[in-house]
């Protein structure tokens, strides 16, 4: 059940108005928000996990992401309110997270992104050899493989085939997610080993501090100075780029 929110000044302006609002204008915190609830699943899921000495840390901003290199990872502003949420979908036909199952497979691939760098874990010749290298280059769009049996299906558009970095975040999301039932799931896929090396690797690190810990923030919402309406141009044009590589491009 969503929480009951505090009136702001700008909910009750029309759309078109409020899209004038700046992004750091909103004034908007994860505290006091189903963000926050959600946060503290994830939390409950990383020590049941045996996950004993690491939680990512998170702060608002325009999209889902984690800073190579950050133990943290951003979530979008529009989740902490609904009448933002409305706007979002309004603008971009759906909002990104805004399920609580939705949210949660979002937040355990962005936790598995800082307990990546939290570890350093893409270093080893272990984790090389299971994913791939990490070094391989970001595309800005890929070309999946649906009936592929090597990956694990978490996020929408076969995320994990994108890159290794996603491979491994999708493969600790599925491995992660309370009754997933992995091990009957993938029974016979090559992706199952993949779920048994994040097992594996998890154990081996569950007491083990941090080697980096970072609190920086990345673009915070509190930062950023364009408008709402600039912030919904910018994403329209990411998108019809996209749209213009083809149907079966894919990017997130």
């Amino acid at each position: 059940m969503a929480r009951r929110q505090r009136a702001r000044w700008w909910e009750s302006l029309p759309d078109d108005e409020l899209l004038d609002v700046r992004l750091c204008d909103l004034e908007l915190r994860i505290e006091g928000t189903d963000v926050e609830d959600r946060l503290q699943q994830l939390y409950a899921e990383l020590a049941r996990a045996g996950v004993r000495r690491f939680r990512p840390y998170a702060w608002l901003s325009t999209s889902w992401f984690t800073p190579h290199g950050y133990s943290g990872f951003a979530v979008p502003f529009f989740l902490t309110h609904q009448r933002l949420v409305r706007l979002e979908r309004w603008q971009q036909g759906e909002a990104e997270g805004a399920s609580r199952e939705g949210c949660m497979r979002l937040m355990r691939h962005e936790a598995a992104h800082a307990i990546d760098n939290a570890y350093r874990l893409h270093r080893r010749k272990d984790w090389r050899q299971t994913f791939g290298p990490f070094s391989r280059p970001y595309r800005a769009s890929y070309m999946p493989k649906p009936g592929s049996r090597h990956f694990v299906v978490n996020l929408d558009y076969w995320y994990a085939q994108s890159h290794p970095g996603e491979d491994w975040a999708e493969t600790f999301a599925v491995w992660l997610r309370p009754g997933s039932r992995w091990r009957s799931r993938y029974q016979g896929w090559p992706a199952l080993q993949k779920l048994r090396y994040v097992e594996g690797v998890m154990h081996e690190i569950a007491d083990r501090p941090p080697l980096v810990r970072t609190r920086e923030r990345l673009d915070p919402l509190s930062e950023l100075r364009h408008t709402l309406r600039e912030y919904y141009r910018r994403k329209h044009f990411r998108w019809k780029r996209v749209l213009q590589r083809g149907k079966r491009e894919y990017l997130r």
